[in-house]
């Protein structure tokens, strides 16, 4: 496969490639930054640059699998890597009308916020729009909940939020055709013909190199090559490394462009997910199949950063709060791992070893994660603790598995814990306590009573110790309060404290 260093797409319609060997240009160097410093468009707001205001937020589209549409998603520029924009249309908030005094020629969005009062200072508008633009593209139906889970990742500080989200139920319950739709054969013919799939990224430029391979075998063979690359796919770890700790990445391995990591797979038994498909993606397609994945993943960062973080990327760094992994870990899910001479399945809770360690090799990736679907006589429900209920970092989260036999009696219990160890553990003293025992007040309020002694947690800037552990006992309760008076076949899903 032939290698390149020479990316090409659209910034707003208009054909743009850039060399980054010739040009010198670092590959690590964010859309925002590129944006803002060498194309000049200065809509594009810096206000966190760690993906929590969404005052960067710009939207990109790709041909879908037919190759006959395209489909548009809000990202955070201050978080994606510049030779991901490699055969995209990458929109900003000037690219969607004219320049004009005339509210009449702004796109429907624009109008939107403009005739409902929806800015004032302005710094955080772009983002908002462009947030409102993704899904005003999308085929979701904008109803009250899509529309504040679109607005979540975008922070305003003056306006007020309820003209903001009235502006988007304006644009988005009147939605017709635009610049974009009657153009989009048009963006796919321009797409189609700049990028190259039998050709990969291979740029060594300002003493970092970046690799983006286009298929898994070649992935596996660069794992193996370059054992000491850090990973990425979404990014949104390594871009914020870069850009508060300053951290120089020598070496990248991209695997963003792996299509064969995408895919959602459920037989009614299993549900089989690529470790590179996006989770905003997996959010919509676990809804009404596996409820507390779908509900965790609502409160899960920001859909901007959804669009392009992955379950495999979020596995992998084995952070003691990731809020999927003890819903996983209770649910049985495992996860393949490939090198290039094997395949290995491993269950979940095996692989996390330690604070951000796992077993994963120097020549390994995660390609799949499997999760059992549980049985319908089993109640899962995941809970999260966290000062917002969005775009928060979990305090405590929790996930709990029970089955009872008719006369009540606990036959399988399960409890996993983040934020309470320095990786996500199980419970065992309690989960063993409980087992063969009446699901009942009195029982639960002496396993909540162990719980609270299990683990020793630390106190850090979004916790003492002392909560941590009182949360813990106290999801317990709240589990059983809303498990006590169900029948033996009720299903379940998630629940959230803020």
């Amino acid at each position: 496969m032939k290698a390149r260093s020479t990316i090409s797409f659209l910034l707003n319609g208009e054909p743009v490639c850039i060399d980054f060997a010739s040009e010198k240009i670092k590959p690590s160097t964010t859309v925002l930054n590129w944006l803002r410093k060498d194309m000049h468009h200065t809509e594009v707001k810096e206000g966190c640059a760690e993906g929590d205001c969404g005052a960067c937020t710009v939207v990109l589209a790709e041909p879908d699998d037919t190759g006959n549409k395209l489909q548009y998603k809000a990202v955070n520029a201050c978080l994606l890597f510049l030779p991901v924009l490699d055969g995209k249309l990458l929109i900003t908030s000037r690219g969607l009308s004219p320049e004009t005094t005339d509210i009449h020629q702004l796109h429907p969005v624009q109008k939107a916020i403009a005739t409902e009062h929806a800015t004032q200072c302005g710094f955080c508008t772009p983002g908002f729009v462009m947030s409102m633009f993704a899904l005003y593209q999308s085929a979701i139906k904008a109803d009250h909940e899509e529309i504040n889970n679109a607005l979540t990742g975008n922070l305003c500080r003056c306006t007020g939020y309820d003209s903001i989200r009235k502006a988007a139920t304006v644009a988005l319950t009147q939605k017709k055709g635009d610049e974009f739709s009657r153009k989009q054969k048009q963006f796919i013919r321009q797409l189609s013909a700049r990028y190259s799939p039998s050709s990969y990224l291979d740029i060594t430029v300002c003493k970092q190199h970046y690799m983006r391979p286009s298929d898994l075998p070649h992935a596996l063979e660069l794992r193996k090559l370059f054992p000491d690359a850090t990973v990425v796919n979404g990014s949104t770890d390594m871009a914020l490394a870069q850009s508060k700790h300053f951290s120089h990445i020598t070496e990248i391995l991209d695997i963003s462009g792996v299509e064969e990591l995408k895919y959602f797979f459920c037989d009614g038994k299993n549900i089989r997910i690529g470790a590179g498909l996006p989770l905003e993606q997996i959010r919509q397609k676990t809804k009404n199949v596996l409820d507390p994945l779908h509900e965790i993943l609502s409160v899960f960062a920001s859909r901007q950063i959804r669009n392009v973080a992955t379950l495999g990327g979020n596995i992998g760094s084995a952070s003691p709060i990731g809020d999927t992994t003890p819903l996983l870990m209770a649910l049985d899910a495992c996860i393949t791992i490939q090198c290039t001479q094997s395949q290995t399945v491993i269950p979940l809770r095996q692989f996390i070893t330690g604070y951000r360690q796992t077993t994963l090799e120097k020549d390994e990736l995660i390609t799949e994660i499997t999760i059992p679907l549980p049985g319908k006589n089993e109640k899962v429900k995941m809970y999260k603790v966290s000062k917002r209920q969005d775009m928060d970092i979990s305090t405590v989260s929790a996930a709990f598995r029970l089955k009872t036999d008719r006369s009540k009696k606990v036959s399988c219990f399960t409890a996993y814990f983040g934020g309470m160890a320095a990786w996500t553990q199980e419970a065992v003293k309690t989960s063993s306590f409980l087992k063969g025992k009446k699901w009942n007040e009195e029982n639960v309020s002496a396993a909540a009573a162990l719980l609270e002694k299990e683990f020793s947690p630390i106190s850090d800037a979004r916790s003492g110790a002392g909560f941590r552990s009182a949360a813990a006992a106290g999801l317990l309760i709240q589990f059983f309060n809303e498990t006590k008076g169900a029948n033996y076949d009720d299903d379940f899903g998630m629940k959230l404290m803020g």
